[in-house]
């Protein structure tokens, strides 16, 4: 499995992981407050997949989760 991409799942602080500052992708109120609860009642159901620079992980997939994850402190 050594090919596969989700080999190795690694849990990273989340102060340690930075946004991208290119996600063109906007999400209304509506739908952050979705993701909020399920990230509340499920926790997170898929990673966040990041990739590490300068000593700090950049997020390739998940920016929402992880706003969500930074931002909402009942997560």
């Amino acid at each position: 499995m050594k090919a596969e991409p989700v080999d190795c799942v690694l849990w990273i602080e989340s102060d340690n992981i930075q946004a991208n500052d290119y996600n063109p992708n906007a999400v209304a109120p509506p739908e952050m407050e979705l993701l909020r609860v399920s990230i509340i009642n499920d926790g997170f159901t898929q990673p966040i997949v990041t990739f590490a620079e300068n000593g700090h992980r950049e997020v390739v997939d998940g920016f929402h989760r992880n706003r969500v994850g930074k931002e909402c402190k009942t997560v």
